[in-house]
């Protein structure tokens, strides 16, 4: 076995059989070029019978003139790529020791994501990692910041030698000797090139030697093969070719295994960091980091795996929360830089407020080439995406005009809040608890004077599915002046808050009941939805700092605040606040089963799409159609409601959703009274903390729908207690320790 076929041995160490037995390697045809041509051959491994688990591996050994000195090796198909789907091959020379530690597989999601603050490193791109791919291609290379030389053969004269080397071995076949022992990469392929060259003998004669020094065990021999014939070479010359010292070799033979192996493990940068931080750091600061309540996305909850802290939270002020903490029980903190590492590191944590103006189809299409598959198979929806945006905005440009031009229409825009939370303040010990979530629906006039409105309730009083949304709206429509007979809502396309049969059952009733004649429900393209509503919500935020909440009488003051006279004209009010109490909601899903029987087929019956509607029209003159229709500047199409049969009268009084206060978690109210004992709730508030109903099956955290609209039944039991019963005369239990706000 000469030089170049130990190689590919190496290379095929892995490939075994269906059976268990190593494949045979087939032979390679080595022709003697002459002196400047150390080999010329090509060799490709057949491909693996069905059945086996053959790694395949292709192995192209090339001439060794200047041009093409390289022994380049391979991986066609990977283990890793059924894996990993985003598994992508590379060479084995850019394999740069990619290493996944357990911390880091505990970070990682089924969708092989991470969850981290921070964004996936890339460790080939690192400099050491860099000179270490340098190092192996024989190229001159950087460490600590010294400049080495590229690996190359060591000049030696062997004129005196008895072997005669410079004799066997020309420069350029020395150069390639070299480049193919550094190319292997593999600390054990390069101890196995090592062993195969040199071999271990009985000394044929012993020196005897003082006592300080034994006796030496084996007479080392060096070879290097050359077409086909092995010839010994003296160590200096071996040793200067492959640039190597001889404690490489020792090494090499001292973990020699009884197969002729390297059986040894490189140590080389295994030995613990003096500067390391020490687990029971790591731990004590990833449960501080936990203690901290998070909500999900208010708008993309289903879309990002992020999670968000408190607004009024930043890394400064959670360290200093940490520090606190530390010194309270008698430790030593770590430093801020190594806290900051840790929630990037390990957490998906953000402290701003979810947006939703940030379009995820236009960012997708920014961020990737336009190419020519690209442009056939998705262009042509992102223009029709920009083209439907653009179409939103003018339409709405257009009742904005319509309305300030005509008395007799008014168009308006709304949008419910992020949640907010009671109590609130800077006290530290708010930072670690569960609170009461709030919730704010806001709706805005755009023509002037621009009057805006509140409707406002807590989690003691409803959730935030459609049925609410559709309840504030009922109020607001109910009390519009008289000489309002059209009527234009703007919103966004959220199905479980704004474009459903529930939201529509309620419009169909309204323009039956009231002084409505007709409405037209209105939706922007996804991801484009700012409307003049959002405004409302950044004016509370700036209200809101620096002002502790304990009550929702505190958030009521807030609003009514914002809307300070420096920012607003003359002629506009401050915002218009309303409360609503758990008997002021409605059951809007009764009401869409009594008033809608078919919201499926329109009247030439095509299947109704509701997830792409843009526009919804109700009329007085037609009270048994919907109006509908895909794009703003399309006609509408009529779906006939009521199917067949006799037309159903609308009810004369809507019904109730819920009968009493809702429970809050257990552990929620646990929160709150330690907030009571610790002093960061004052005193008068702590009766109305205590009285508050809890439950144990209760869910935590910033609740999204309605139990009632939830697709899992037992998150509908906790609550089934406290809805109004379908059936009449039901024996219900009364809850208990029910409190008013």
């Amino acid at each position: 076995m000469d030089l170049i076929d130990f190689c590919v041995f190496i290379l095929e160490s892995s490939t075994m059989n269906g059976d268990g037995s190593m494949a045979s390697n087939n032979e390679i045809d080595v022709n003697n070029g002459g002196t400047n041509n150390l080999v010329d051959c090509n060799r490709s491994v057949p491909e693996p019978e069905e059945g086996s688990s053959t790694i395949n591996k292709k192995v192209i050994i090339v001439d060794s003139t200047p041009d093409l000195e390289e022994i380049l090796a391979y991986s066609e198909d990977s283990d890793d790529s059924l894996k990993d789907p985003n598994y992508e091959e590379e060479k084995a020379l850019n394999d740069l020791d990619h290493r996944t530690s357990s911390e880091e597989d505990e970070r990682l999601n089924t969708s092989g994501k991470t969850e981290s603050r921070w964004k996936t490193s890339h460790p080939e791109t690192w400099k050491y990692n860099v000179a270490k791919k340098r190092r192996s291609d024989s190229l001159s290379y950087e460490i600590k910041k010294q400049q080495r030389p590229a690996k190359q053969p060591k000049p030696i004269n062997c004129q005196t030698c008895r072997y005669k080397c410079h004799n066997k071995f020309s420069d350029e076949e020395r150069k390639v000797l070299c480049q193919s022992y550094w190319k292997l990469t593999d600390f054990r392929r390069q101890k196995d090139f090592l062993l195969n060259c040199v071999t271990a003998k009985t000394p044929e004669r012993r020196r005897y030697r003082n006592n300080n020094r034994p006796p030496r065990k084996d007479s080392k021999q060096y070879y290097f093969e050359k077409n086909k014939d092995k010839l010994r070479v003296c160590q200096a010359f071996f040793l200067k070719t492959l640039n190597i010292s001889n404690d490489v070799v020792l090494n090499a033979f001292s973990h020699k295994g009884p197969a002729g192996t390297y059986i040894g493990e490189d140590k080389r940068g295994k030995s613990k960091p003096g500067n390391k931080t020490p687990d029971y750091v790591v731990a004590d600061i990833k449960s501080h980091i936990e203690s901290f309540p998070t909500n999900e996305s208010h708008h993309t909850r289903k879309s990002t795996r992020k999670k968000y802290l408190d607004s009024t939270l930043s890394i400064s002020k959670m360290y200093s929360l940490y520090k606190e903490k530390c010194e309270q029980e008698k430790k030593q903190a770590a430093s801020f830089i190594t806290y900051k590492r840790i929630f990037g590191k390990y957490y998906n944590l953000s402290f701003f407020k979810p947006k939703k103006d940030l379009c995820q189809i236009c960012e997708k299409n920014k961020s990737k080439p336009v190419t020519a598959d690209h442009q056939q198979e998705n262009y042509e929806s992102y223009l029709s995406h920009l083209r439907r945006k653009e179409d939103c905005y003018a339409e709405k440009k257009k009742d904005k005009e319509r309305a300030i031009r005509e008395e007799t229409f008014c168009s308006v825009t709304f949008d419910l809040q992020s949640v907010l939370q009671i109590p609130c303040s800077d006290v530290s010990p708010m930072y670690y608890s569960r609170k009461i979530c709030v919730y704010n629906l806001t709706i805005y006039e755009s023509a002037p004077p621009n009057n805006a409105f509140c409707f406002c309730w807590t989690e003691l009083n409803g959730k935030r599915g459609s049925s609410e949304i559709g309840s504030c709206l009922f109020e607001y429509l109910n009390n519009l002046p008289l000489t309002i007979k059209e009527v234009s809502l703007w919103s966004d396309t959220c199905g479980g808050q704004n474009r459903n049969q529930h939201v529509a059952a309620l419009l169909c009733y309204l323009v039956n009941v009231s002084h409505i004649e007709v409405i037209e429900h209105k939706f922007l393209e996804s991801g484009h939805s700012y409307m003049e509503a959002d405004s409302m919500h950044s004016a509370i935020e700036h209200a809101k700092k620096y002002i502790p909440v304990y009550t929702i009488q505190d958030w009521l003051n807030i609003f009514r605040i914002a809307r300070s006279r420096r920012n607003r004209n003359r002629h506009s009010e401050p915002y218009h606040v309303r409360e609503l109490k758990f008997n002021e909601f409605y059951d809007l899903k009764a009401l869409s089963e009594l008033l809608i029987k078919n919201r499926s087929k329109d009247i030439e019956g095509n299947t109704v799409n509701w997830l792409l509607i843009k526009s919804l029209r109700y009329s007085k003159k037609h009270a048994d159609i919907i109006e509908y229709k895909y794009e703003h500047s399309s006609e509408y199409k009529v779906i006939k409601i009521w199917g067949r049969g006799r037309p159903p009268a609308p009810p004369k009084q809507l019904k109730n959703l819920y009968r009493n206060l809702l429970p809050i978690s257990t552990k929620k109210k646990e929160d709150l009274l330690k907030l009571c004992k610790s002093g960061a709730i004052p005193h008068e508030f702590h009766g109305w903390y205590q009285s508050l109903s809890s439950a144990k099956n209760v869910q935590d955290g910033s609740v999204g729908i309605s139990d009632q609209e939830s697709d899992c039944d037992s998150d509908n039991e906790p609550l089934a207690h406290y809805l109004i019963p379908k059936s009449k005369g039901a024996n219900q239990e009364k809850p208990t320790n029910s409190s008013k706000i």
